[in-house]
């Protein structure tokens, strides 16, 4: 299980916190017949290869394995390792996030600026990975429908939002949302399911 995963040059893509070298050790871990080990493997890529909603060069690398894990039958902790895929597949790149507003990109120009690099440079690059991510996700978006019936909301929300960030496959995801909405009693995940029910109608 995880071959190919040395095969990668790690240390040449990056992640939150710099060159993402940990990331093998940490996906071994995810399927570690320790707890522990799961735990902080599953902790650490959650504030790594996906970091408060933002994406880096090294996620897309890391889908794949993620899909293999997810295939295993026997696969441990489940809707963690689920809930990370959602998070990775809607994904968005840090100065889309952070520089969304026209005073917040000025002053992220003038801050890259400083640093000898182009905003505009910047933000294509980071477009390209985000589209790196969806398309690696793209496939395996169907490991995700299941968990829209999870028994936790956080889940369910989240596998929510990453569908609604595919609008293309809407006629396939669209029912399956409303069908959710329509089911759901949690307050906040409700809120969230309307919000991409109303994202894959392209309102």
């Amino acid at each position: 299980m995880l071959d190919g995963l040395d095969d990668i040059d790690w240390s040449s893509l990056e992640h939150a916190f710099g060159p993402a070298d940990d990331v093998p050790e940490l996906l071994r871990g995810l399927i570690s017949p320790e707890k522990d080990v799961r735990d902080d493997a599953l902790g650490e890529l959650f504030g790594n290869v996906w970091h408060q909603g933002t994406v880096y060069s090294a996620t897309p690398h890391v889908v794949p394995f993620l899909v293999e894990i997810l295939e295993q039958d026997a696969a441990p902790d489940r809707e963690g390792v689920i809930t990370l895929f959602a998070l990775i597949a809607a994904g968005s790149g840090y100065l889309e996030v952070h520089a969304a507003s026209e005073q917040r990109a000025k002053e992220w120009s003038a801050i890259l600026r400083r640093e000898g690099r182009d905003f505009e440079e910047e933000l294509g690059k980071e477009r390209r990975t985000v589209a790196f991510v969806r398309d690696a996700c793209l496939l395996h978006l169907g490991l995700l429908l299941p968990y829209l019936e999870s028994s936790e909301p956080d889940v369910r929300t989240e596998v929510a939002r990453a569908l609604a960030k595919y609008p293309e496959n809407r006629e396939v995801f669209l029912p399956l949302v409303e069908a959710a909405l329509a089911a759901e009693t949690d307050e906040e995940a409700r809120e969230s399911l309307e919000e991409s029910v109303a994202a894959l109608r392209g309102e």
